[in-house]
């Protein structure tokens, strides 16, 4: 496991959230991360998020 930043997360706030990074695969278009991190989803509430994602999402932390 890695620590990273994903960019666009699921919550739609716009700022990069820190995740971990799980594993890479090759997909038909390039690379993808399995990521987890926390989202935003309600006023008071907070999730974790798990899924795949494009490599160009994922930033060293």
């Amino acid at each position: 496991m890695r620590h990273c930043w994903v960019a666009d997360a699921l919550d739609g706030h716009g700022v990069k959230r820190p995740g971990l990074l799980v594993e890479w695969r090759q997909a038909q278009v390039g690379w993808e991360g399995r990521v987890l991190y926390a989202a935003h989803v309600r006023p008071s509430s907070w999730t974790v998020v798990e899924e795949w994602l494009p490599a160009a999402l994922l930033t060293p932390l």
